[in-house]
């Protein structure tokens, strides 16, 4: 019975590298095939956050919840914030 779960111990680690090997090639694959897309996003994402910052503060706010009480803002639909709530 030592052989058999010698054995089935080895399979299963040798199954769980396979898988893992199988996963990181998947991530990579999708990182590389996508790269174009996934620069223009991180780029947009930071030009709009540098727009936003560069506002002088005596500027009209651009943020439409700065006029609510407390000065909440408005509920976000930037899926970043939403997951963060």
């Amino acid at each position: 019975m030592g052989a058999a779960g010698s054995r089935a111990r080895q399979n299963a680690m040798r199954s769980g590298v396979v898988v893992l090997g199988a996963v990181a090639f998947g991530y990579l694959s999708f990182r590389v095939g996508f790269k174009p897309y996934l620069d223009q996003a991180q780029e947009a994402m930071g030009s709009s956050h540098d727009s936003r910052s560069a506002a002088a503060p005596g500027d009209a706010p651009d943020d439409p919840g700065a006029d609510r009480p407390g000065g909440d803002p408005a509920p976000s639909k930037d899926p970043a914030v939403v997951l963060r709530d």
